[in-house]
């Protein structure tokens, strides 16, 4: 599976075709040996608040300080990950499929049985919160571990998005969902303090075309 563990810092980049294929060949001879290249397939579903949409500026209470989101893998929606996130934290629980899918038809009583404090907060994001499906997305992984370095570098490709959530367990609507899309194609690099000079110099290399997107930084 082409999970890993996220750091605190994170970039992300629109890349080309020609990008992607230079900094595969080059990422692949630069892995760590022991930890090739894993790849996978990833659906995603993002929740997001429409609170500020619904109530007034005056009547609105502070938004959950969490963002959460779905995974499943390789097409296999047995078992999903719930994934919590605040500033730099990242926690998770596990999700049946059953459980998931009383969750889109909106029963969310068994978040508070499982007595898990990630599904609490998502209890109460959900129901105190507004916090709704919002965007779901579905792409392939190929993640890199390189030697003696602590980071990791993923190129994600055939990247598409629906707003279609209770399709969200079923891939082969996902995939008539998406049909008409144009995948895209990017480059995420995880770190925790710096990225060394020998990786810049290999992605100045191999994909000088490269857009960082909108709102990340690059490191200093």
């Amino acid at each position: 599976m082409a999970t890993t563990n996220s750091y605190p810092h994170t970039l992300k980049y629109a890349i080309t075709k020609t990008d992607y294929e230079a900094l595969h060949n080059r990422l692949s001879i630069a892995a760590d040996q022991e930890n090739m290249a894993s790849e996978c397939w990833i659906n995603t579903l993002f929740f997001a608040s429409y609170r500020s949409r619904t109530l007034p500026p005056r009547d609105q209470q502070a938004e959950s300080p969490f963002s959460f989101a779905l995974h499943y893998y390789n097409n296999d929606p047995t078992y999903l990950l719930l994934e919590q996130y605040r500033e730099e934290e990242q926690e998770s629980a596990m999700v049946t499929e059953a459980e998931c899918r009383a969750l889109l038809a909106g029963e969310t009583g068994w978040l508070l049985e499982r007595r898990n404090p990630v599904l609490r907060d998502f209890h109460t994001a959900l129901t105190e919160q507004m916090l709704l499906p919002q965007v779901l997305l579905t792409y392939h992984r190929e993640a890199y571990s390189l030697d003696g370095q602590d980071l990791w570098v993923a190129l994600d490709s055939d990247i598409r998005t629906t707003l279609q959530h209770m399709d969200f367990l079923d891939p082969d609507l996902l995939a008539k969902d998406t049909a008409n899309q144009a995948g895209r194609m990017l480059l995420a690099i995880s770190y925790n303090r710096t990225i060394p000079d020998n990786l810049l110099c290999l992605l100045e290399e191999t994909a000088p075309r490269r857009k960082l997107l909108p709102g990340v930084r690059p490191p200093v």
